[in-house]
């Protein structure tokens, strides 16, 4: 509800700021500015209320049959330009012939992407050459032996997660990005734990930094 109400207004502000903007273009080159300004910020803002009306009606998945290797060779090559401009080099280390996952491909894809992007980000610090983003699959038992599944394990080469911020991070509104809505991790964990899988995170790594999340999911 709150949402909702914020979201109207927002609306009209932002359609006022661009025709402020568009007058404001031949005369007065510094009022301009400033309504751009504005106009980036209600963006900026309906974004921020898309993604708490994303997480307070979080439908429940429709799960399906999917190879994950697919879905991830498919968001590689999605977001290989984006990683490129960042200074980022992809590991691809997708293991053969897995079997199905029961899946929702589109909230498994977002959470997947989410996690990719916050890899990415964390490394912005790094030069490029130290930039190293690995995604690999694999078999995992670790939720029961008898009953193993499909792990997605996404790894960085930034500074690290510190430990006692491994259980804060998966908490809503918890984030310790500048302008972060701290509902990214929020959502994934939510979205994961429908499926019947879990996320986990390993940080630092034997290396000293890094961080590693994995995603398991149970087989069909």
């Amino acid at each position: 509800q709150i949402t909702h109400e914020i979201r109207n207004p927002l609306t009209s502000i932002g359609l006022n700021a661009k025709l402020l903007a568009d007058d404001f273009a031949a005369d007065d080159a510094e009022a301009r500015k400033i309504a751009q300004a504005i106009v980036k910020e209600v963006d900026r803002l309906t974004d921020i209320t898309e993604q708490y009306l994303r997480f307070a009606r979080l439908p429940e998945p429709r799960l399906e049959p999917a190879e994950l290797n697919a879905m991830l060779t498919s968001l590689h090559g999605f977001l290989q330009e984006e990683l490129g401009r960042r200074g980022v080099t992809v590991s691809l280390k997708l293991a053969e012939s897995l079997p199905k996952v029961m899946a929702d491909d589109n909230q498994l894809r977002q959470v997947l992407l989410n996690l990719i992007r916050n890899a990415a980000e964390s490394m912005a610090d790094k030069p490029p050459s130290e930039r190293l983003l690995t995604i690999a699959s694999r078999v995992a038992g670790s939720s029961s032996p008898e009953q193993p599944g499909i792990a997605v394990d996404i790894i960085d080469n930034g500074p690290g997660i510190p430990k006692d911020r491994h259980r804060q991070i998966f908490e809503p509104f918890f984030t310790t990005k500048k302008g972060g809505t701290g509902l990214g991790l929020a959502l994934s964990l939510e979205v994961i734990s429908r499926h019947g899988g879990q996320i986990q995170v390993q940080s630092p790594l034997e290396s000293g930094h890094g961080t590693r999340f994995t995603v398991e999911l149970p087989i069909t």
